[in-house]
């Protein structure tokens, strides 16, 4: 094999998870049935789990690798370590709920390895969800506008319009090294993006093939690695990472992101806390004060009904970017 051709490098995919044994043996299977297959998988189990062990220790693959982390300290610290673990020229990650098309790696690495010095790989998304499914983002990053004001500045109702799923991520082990997740258990994968676009000049491009799914079905019933809810604590890490945002960015982080999760659990004191924040330190616009309010006003279920409405009716136009990715309504 020609170690100078894309099909001779070596991509180190890392796969965080606890106490799912069942559903990363799914994410498993769709890395080891990758059509580029000089790959090594490292999974980092976080915190003990003799289930999941068990269950990885009868996998017949030389490429697999498990590490375990002894407490449990959240996904972006167990994706750092995998990384350190890892020898591959360019990393890929992958949660233990989520999978991959078999072309995944292959067609991203195709981008990466050209002349253009992309220092990250995004592409579109399957997002499978109790109401439908769907193709997200609906509009890809082009780099016109800061990677923040993309994921946070949102100017529709409702989501799906822009989307940087961690499983889509496809970065350089030199970007990675200069960058990583972080070690907080608050939004890691934006501090990446964050990192790579801002601080070190990182270029970033999206694909417009959904190479990627993302599995919704049972939104908010399974343990998974993501930190506990706590608004406090993600206005908290906003207002340390400020520099990074834009104030378009950062009203609508408060107003959209954080809006949405408080009011989903019922913490009405946020509501003056968020409103107030936004303006003194942001620069809201009008759609984000609207969305904002709606949600304190119709019930999570009604909003996913309307989500589910919206988005199928997007799904023409974007059928026609993603030919090879069949939907349901």
């Amino acid at each position: 094999m020609d170690s100078e051709s894309p099909s001779g490098i070596l991509i180190s995919v890392i796969i965080p998870t606890t106490r799912r044994p069942d559903l990363v043996q799914r994410a498993l299977r769709s890395v080891l049935s990758q059509t580029h297959r000089h790959l090594e998988v490292i999974i980092v189990v976080d915190g003990p789990n003799p289930e999941t062990i068990a269950v990885l220790a009868k996998v017949n693959d030389p490429r697999l690798k498990v590490i375990q982390n002894d407490l449990p300290r959240g996904a972006g610290v167990a994706r750092n370590r995998g990384a350190a673990s890892a020898t591959g020229e360019w990393f890929a990650f992958l949660d233990d709920d989520d999978e991959w098309l078999p072309e995944k790696l292959e067609r991203q690495l195709a981008v990466a390895s050209g002349p253009e010095g992309w220092s990250l790989v995004s592409c579109c998304c399957r997002v499978c969800t109790p109401e439908g499914t769907y193709i997200w983002p609906h509009k890809l990053y082009d780099s016109s506008i800061p990677v923040d004001e993309y994921l946070f500045d949102r100017r529709t109702l409702f989501r799906g319009q822009t989307n940087f799923a961690t499983a889509s991520i496809f970065v350089s082990r030199k970007m990675f090294e200069q960058t990583g997740f972080g070690t907080t258990r608050q939004n890691e994968d934006t501090m990446l993006l964050l990192r790579v676009t801002k601080l070190a000049g990182g270029k970033v491009v999206m694909l417009p093939d959904t190479l990627v799914v993302l599995h919704h079905e049972e939104e908010g019933l399974r343990e998974s690695l993501g930190a506990s809810y706590s608004w406090q604590e993600m206005l908290k890490w906003l207002d340390e990472t400020g520099p990074l945002f834009t104030k378009r960015a950062y009203s609508g982080f408060c107003l959209i992101y954080l809006g949405s999760q408080a009011a989903r659990h019922h913490e009405y004191r946020a509501f003056f806390i968020l409103l107030m924040r936004s303006f003194v330190r942001g620069k809201p616009r009008l759609m984000h004060v609207v969305t904002f309010i709606l949600f304190w006003i119709f019930p999570i279920g009604f909003r996913r009904r309307a989500r589910a409405w919206v988005n199928s009716a997007a799904q023409p136009a974007i059928r026609e970017t993603n030919p090879q990715m069949p939907i349901r309504g």
